[in-house]
């Protein structure tokens, strides 16, 4: 008995001078870092632990995330309430037990870390709380020296002021890194089990709390073995600490857990994307690396079927012009804009995507966009401005003006032609008489409010012909056209359509900002003679898709041997608009698209597959004619043969032509003519003469009445016995064509009987 006792006697005298030796060291530290002063304890501003970088997803359309974008930390933040209780209880188990009873520093864990570091002669040990891990993670360097341990200290017990204990476990577990690029519980999940933080399991939680001790060394990955250990002993702790049961834990340990694979990071849709951070960045004014560390939720119009199309297209070399004998690829760029709020849905700007915010030929690159400008420049502003019809007739002959002298192509001329040959052929000199009458300077205004950019020294009548000084990018061209497509609107084009800060705020919502531009009846004019062009004209290899579209092609040439620069089409229908372009970035003499390479042939083609690929599986939509235009069946031989407007006869073919009701010309006129009215055996009877296509109404009032009363509906060159009249009575009688029902194409009689 007293061998044991004195054999203890010197164990607890140890242990008691121990004990005091740490406090007089603690203390000593305590006062020195007072009299001295540590910087970093001095500097350190608590709020620096909610600093941290957050990933910034991206959505397409559907409200899909397609893209993580980070900076140097991949992180997502989990707020500690929507996780299962044992999932914080497994960090505390493991890293800090007595987390809620201490002030951000356990001086019990500290005193003993440092009478083990005095006997060893090293500063080995570590004995931080979580509180003072947060400190290291968000501010401090990994460095053991006293010095540091003592600001650590000190931040410890300043942070605790400002911050709650399930704030600062939460900082905490949003911190922590956890190895393979993963930072936060939250990211850890998603990196090794596949699912959000709140979907994890007990053993999933305790494996995920063993690796922040080593992350390399309990990696579940590459040290599954290591990491199945470490998960036992945080279960261990777990039931010692009475978070969880004996039996829990034994089960949880139990369970052979499955290790996501590896994914390597993508860089999805990179033209697209590269656009996206371009627009979100511009939107809320960061800098691009500000906008990856934000945790910004950026929803955008991404349509992934189109990208991907896009994509694979310029991948196939059928699909372009041989390479230069150089081995220099022929580029491309694309995009598809929604008509109905010129959304950017999807975008390539080159044959390959290299690098993040690589050079994007869609939006970054202007050059001449040939003919394809014509309808901005010259048709819509013609037909709005001047009145123009699509039967108008146009002087195609050499003409010089002023010393310009435009040629068309082949240096061939057809005479007098209608406006709707001259959109679909792509005729050059009647485009260039237009422009010259509606005048440079209208005309630019017009196409300036459609977003087309204009040169100080863009003042020529060469613009109808896409002479420009610079040129437009295919953006700026596809969205051009949104007029046509949208019923004379025109809005700004984006990626974007609403953005969300880390904390849940919509910090940005795109409102539609559009505009009208043009008359509902010119935008519909405009379709119908870019119809043309898709039916009979440049752009006819649209045609075989079968669905309704309207395009224009574009050439610009290099040489006088017919040689070409860029090739362009643009098409459309009331949901979407396609712009295609082809060339060589720097043509040259080696460089150059050879003759026959135009709008129609390889841009055509592509754009016919994005189309085809939208409406793969579902019928693609036409336009409605408005209530404001009239569809007129004409000869169409008078009108191709003599250039005369005859409305169609059963005799000959037909083709339909489209007009605004208050300017139907007058050869077309729905207007009854040679009306009278006789009697016959007592009642009136009524003769007219009528285009048999329309269908007339029939009206009669008393002499003094203030209103007509219907009394039939007659095919045109029809007679009526009015046997209802009273035999005796003066009436008027009123004739109008029920589909024109205004007083313009009335025709009245007064009937007087014999």
């Amino acid at each position: 008995m007293s061998g044991k006792k004195n054999s203890r006697k010197p164990g607890v005298f140890k242990k008691i001078i121990g004990a005091l030796l740490v406090c007089a060291i603690c203390g000593g530290i305590f006062v020195a870092a007072y009299i001295f002063g540590i910087e970093e304890w001095q500097e350190f501003d608590p709020a620096q632990a909610a600093q941290m970088q957050l990933c910034t997803t991206l959505y397409d359309a559907e409200g899909n995330p397609f893209q993580e974008l980070y900076n140097t930390e991949r992180r997502y933040y989990v707020q500690i309430e929507t996780l299962p209780a044992y999932v914080a209880q497994a960090f505390i188990a493991i890293e800090d037990a007595r987390f809620y009873e201490h002030s951000g520093f356990d001086l019990v864990r500290i005193g003993g870390a440092l009478w083990a570091d005095l006997r060893s002669g090293s500063f080995s040990q570590g004995a931080s709380t979580i509180t003072q891990q947060l400190i290291k993670l968000s501010y401090l360097k990994n460095e053991k020296t006293v010095t540091r341990k003592v600001a650590e200290i000190l931040m410890a017990i300043k942070l605790e002021k400002k911050y709650s204990k399930d704030e600062i476990l939460e900082l905490y577990l949003n911190r922590a890194y956890f190895g393979n690029g993963a930072y936060g519980v939250e990211t850890a999940a998603r990196e090794y089990f596949g699912k959000t933080a709140m979907e994890l399991t007990l053993e999933e939680a305790a494996m995920l709390a063993g690796v922040v001790n080593s992350p390399s060394r309990y990696d579940p990955r590459s040290h599954y073995e290591a990491a199945k250990g470490r998960q036992e002993l945080v279960l261990a702790q777990m039931c010692e600490q009475g978070f969880i049961s004996q039996e829990q834990a034994e089960e949880a340990g139990q369970i052979s857990l499955v290790v996501k694979e590896k994914e390597e990071f993508t860089y999805q849709y990179g033209f697209y994307t590269d656009k996206v951070i371009d627009d979100a960045a511009n939107l809320l004014t960061l800098t691009y690396t500000e906008l990856m560390e934000g945790g910004y939720q950026i929803y955008t119009y991404l349509e992934p079927e189109q990208q991907i199309y896009l994509e694979q297209y310029s991948q196939d070399s059928e699909g372009f012009p041989a390479a230069a004998e150089d081995g220099e690829l022929c580029q491309c760029a694309a995009v598809v804009l929604s008509a109905k709020h010129n959304g950017i849905t999807a975008m390539i700007g080159g044959r390959t995507h290299e690098t993040r915010l690589a050079f994007n030929r869609a939006c970054a690159m202007r050059r001449q966009p040939g003919s394809a400008i014509k309808p901005i420049m010259v048709y819509a502003p013609a037909i709005e401005y001047l009145g123009y019809e699509t039967t108008s007739l146009l002087m195609d002959q050499p003409e010089d003006f002023l010393g310009y002298t435009p040629r068309n192509a082949g240096d061939t001329y057809r005479g007098w032609v209608t406006l709707r040959d001259a959109v679909a052929y792509s005729i050059n000199l009647p485009a260039v008489k237009l422009l010259n009458e509606v005048g440079v300077g209208k005309a630019k205004n017009y196409a300036g409010s459609v977003g087309i950019p204009f040169e100080e020294k863009d003042k020529n009548l060469s613009l109808a012909l896409g002479g420009f000084t610079t040129g437009v990018s295919p953006l700026e061209l596809a969205a051009a056209y949104m007029p046509f497509a949208s019923g004379g609107y025109y809005d700004a084009t984006s990626t974007v359509c609403k953005i969300v800060d880390s904390k849940g705020n919509i910090v940005y919502e795109r409102e539609s900002q559009a505009k009208s531009v043009l008359s509902e009846q010119t935008s519909f004019l405009m379709s119908s003679l870019l119809r043309s062009s898709v039916e009979y004209g440049t752009s006819k290899a649209l045609a075989q898709t079968g669905i309704p579209l309207c395009a224009k092609t574009g050439t610009s040439t290099y040489d006088d041997a017919s040689n070409n620069k860029d090739a362009w089409i643009v098409a459309y229908n009331p949901e979407y608009i396609v712009c295609c372009w082809i060339g060589f970035d720097n043509p040259d003499d080696s460089h150059y698209l050879e003759k026959g390479v135009t709008g129609g042939t390889y841009p055509a083609k592509m754009a016919a597959g994005i189309f085809s690929k939208i409406y793969e599986q579902r019928e693609a939509p036409d336009f409605t004619v408005p209530s404001s235009i009239a569809a007129i069946e004409v000869d169409a031989y008078q009108l191709k043969e003599n250039l005369e407007l005859r409305p169609a006869s059963s005799e000959r073919e037909s083709q339909a032509e489209y007009y605004v009701r208050e300017r139907i010309p007058e050869a077309l006129s729905p207007k009854a003519s040679n009306m009278q009215v006789s009697t016959k055996k007592g009642y009136p009877l009524i003769r007219f003469s009528g285009y048999s296509k329309y269908t007339y109404a029939l009206e009669r009032k008393e002499v003094g009445e203030s209103d007509f009363t219907l009394i039939a509906r007659l095919e045109g060159g029809k007679s009526y016995h009015d046997k209802e009249a009273e035999q005796g009575k003066t009436y008027v009688y009123r004739l109008t064509p029920e589909e024109y029902y205004t007083p313009q194409y009335e025709t009245i009689y007064l009937y007087i009987p014999s």
